[in-house]
């Protein structure tokens, strides 16, 4: 038996979590790491060496093995609380640091991939990196003076690939150098739509929006969100107590840079990762690849695949023949993938076993080769993005149950279909994918809208023992608003 018990070793990392520290599941000292890129670095580019310093790090420190995140980042598992330090000095020396990308703090702002896609109207990735390293080591943004995460993303273009709707702050660029800011988002437990705030602001007024909606929140005392500040005060006041310390600061406070679109013209490998895992000799190959045939990094998103970019002379890349080549272009949503947390294996809250269950749903989805995104979540903290995917799951109930909905986007909720027991969750991803291929229908959410929720329920009726149609309860704890 383990000589560690699990509150001992929480109550030394909780303290320490937006240094981007949390403890794994169980009676042992183990803790996970997540990962993120270091001050004034593009959160979207990974290098060759920091790969290959992430494979070396996990297999030392951890159990050989990382995930691959939904906001851009990296983590590795089952490392000893007490070498966390000694594991960060070693990430910090390729550029890594791990910094604000846990507990409550402003998390790392992911920007799509506007560098590889012709349609960007600005240069997201530069954007992002202004404003995350902003709030980087601020004490003040960070726990105990802030309360909950806040999540921000830039879109470069109308196509929000940065799902705007599941956001805190979601910035979307517009063709007149201007954008739009969606406030309130929020996924999981009490799913809420982020609601248009602004539009048309000025590159130079972002910062200091930003800067407005983490101050309103840590000023307000709630814990659940900033999401709850909207609901619970109001769109507009939200609004104007936003922006009366956003004109207060903004000659405080720096200036972003040029964010003129960079569009580098490459094709792409894309390398999917069903659920997230990956092994280190895998980021090894994945760094070698990079480095014989691309420009020495790869590209991170939010799908739990990795992007490699490639030089154009390159014709033939033998160590990912398995892998298809694309153009550049928007890349979410793109499938068949299927996202996942980790689930009960690692994560305390975690119910259900999400990594088993996402790679049975994932044999389903390839045989369809629909670009369907499944989303696939261990608790109501919704890390799988289950509310924003064309087919989500996610743990319901005290008495666990899986929660259903269907035809989320980067701009809307899905629509709840109702609950199944755990172990008819691939039964009923297979009944969905089944009439999804039967209508002849392209797109998720317009088989929704064209068939109709009701008859996607009595389907799933007639053919999942366990399933149910929403119930007043559901409406109690779930969304969306």
């Amino acid at each position: 038996m383990s000589s560690f018990k699990y509150s001992d070793v929480y109550r030394v990392v909780y303290p320490r979590r937006h240094e981007g520290i949390y403890k794994n599941r169980g009676d042992n000292p183990w803790v996970s790491i997540r990962i993120r890129q270091g001050v004034g670095r593009d959160p979207s580019k990974w290098f060759s060496n920091q790969l290959k310093v992430i494979a070396e790090v996990s297999r030392v420190y951890g159990d050989g093995r990382a995930m691959l995140g939904t906001r851009g980042d990296i983590e590795i598992f089952k490392v000893d609380f007490r070498l966390f330090d000694e594991v960060v000095t070693k990430l910090k020396e390729v550029g890594l640091d791990p910094r604000d990308s846990c507990g409550n703090s402003v998390r790392n702002p992911i920007p799509c991939t506007s560098q590889f896609c012709p349609y960007a109207h600005i240069n997201a990735e530069a954007l992002s990196t202004f404003i995350g390293d902003y709030f980087r080591y601020r004490s003040e943004y960070e726990q105990p003076s802030l309360s909950h995460r806040i999540k921000i993303s830039i879109s470069a273009c109308e196509r929000t690939c940065a799902v705007p709707v599941a956001q805190d702050i979601g910035i979307v660029a517009k063709p007149n150098g201007k954008f739009d800011v969606y406030l309130g988002g929020g996924i999981g437990e009490h799913a809420f739509s982020a609601k248009l705030a602004f539009t048309d602001v000025d590159a130079e007024d972002l910062l200091p929006v930003c800067v407005g909606v983490a101050e309103v929140f840590r000023r307000s005392g709630e814990r659940r969100g900033f999401k709850w500040v909207v609901k619970l005060r109001g769109l507009d006041k939200v609004k104007e107590e936003v922006m009366a310390i956003a004109r207060e600061v903004k000659s405080k406070l720096p200036k972003p840079p040029d964010l003129a679109p960079r569009f580098i013209k490459s094709r792409i490998v894309k390398a999917p990762y069903p659920t997230g895992w990956v092994t280190a000799d895998e980021l090894i190959k994945l760094a070698d690849v990079a480095e014989k045939y691309g420009f020495g990094y790869v590209l991170l998103f939010n799908n739990q695949s990795v992007y490699i970019p490639i030089r154009e002379e390159v014709n033939k890349i033998e160590e990912l023949n398995n892998y298809g080549i694309r153009d550049p272009g928007p890349i979410y949503p793109e499938g068949p993938i299927t996202v996942a947390c980790l689930g009960n294996e690692l994560c305390p809250p975690g119910l259900i076993d999400t990594t088993g269950l996402g790679r049975k749903i994932h044999v389903h989805l390839s045989r369809l080769n629909e670009p369907i995104r499944v989303g696939i979540s261990g608790c109501t903290h919704d890390c799988g993005m289950s509310w924003v995917s064309d087919i989500g799951f996610e743990p319901f109930g005290s008495k666990t149950r899986i929660l259903i909905t269907m035809g989320g986007s980067p701009t809307a909720l899905g629509f709840v279909i109702g609950t199944v027991d755990p172990g008819d969750a691939e039964l009923a991803a297979q009944v969905l994918l089944e009439m999804y291929r039967e209508s002849g229908i392209h797109g998720v959410r317009d088989l929704m809208t064209k068939v109709g929720v009701n008859t996607i329920r009595s389907k799933l009726t007639k053919s999942v023992p366990s399933f149910k149609p929403p119930d007043k309860d559901i409406g109690i704890v779930f969304g969306p608003d």
